[in-house]
């Protein structure tokens, strides 16, 4: 099952875990879990969850379809989910990735279970140190896009070492 999501579909399985847990989320925190979300899922299942582009601005990668739909909230945590209109009977529903979609879902619990500890200030200093893609795309006059395959590069790169370090820890 590849089915193409949009990135209000993955903000919306965030928030979901964020109101179950009681844990809420801010705008920045969302579009960052959202962009590792992204990363993960193209480095894992090789494939992409949208077809929006992440761009690199000067606080790192931004979905800026997401961060439009977010932006009013700030630094106050988001309670409400991201919507889809329909323009045609003017209907809104609320994306959410299928439950059959066990692969995507299985790795957006595990980007939830690692990197929720952290906040979205971390979350964005992670992304857009000097050895990651937004560093590669980055240009100060203006906004640009970060291509999948920097991506998919990089998050490849951190599972591997991700798993180095596992089993380095397991031979102790």
């Amino acid at each position: 099952m590849d089915t193409k999501y949009t990135p209000s579909h993955v903000a919306n399985f965030f928030l979901d875990k964020s109101f179950d847990e009681d844990d809420l989320v801010d705008a920045l925190k969302l579009l960052k879990l959202v962009y590792i979300g992204y990363g993960w899922v193209l480095a894992i299942l090789d494939r992409t969850l949208f077809d929006d582009k992440i761009e690199a601005w000067e606080n790192g990668p931004v979905i800026p379809s997401l961060y439009n739909e977010f932006k009013h909230f700030g630094e106050d945590s988001i309670k409400f989910y991201a919507i889809d209109l329909n323009l045609e009977t003017l209907e809104t529903t609320i994306p959410r990735i299928s439950k059959k979609d066990e692969k995507v879902i299985n790795v957006l619990d595990f980007v939830w279970d690692i990197y929720n500890q952290f906040t979205g200030r971390q979350l964005s200093d992670m992304t857009h140190k000097s050895d990651t893609p937004w560093s590669e795309a980055y240009n100060e006059n203006k906004q640009c896009q970060i291509p999948d395959n920097l991506i998919q590069k990089h998050f490849q790169e951190r599972i591997t070492k991700y798993l180095d370090a596992s089993q380095a820890t397991e031979s102790t």
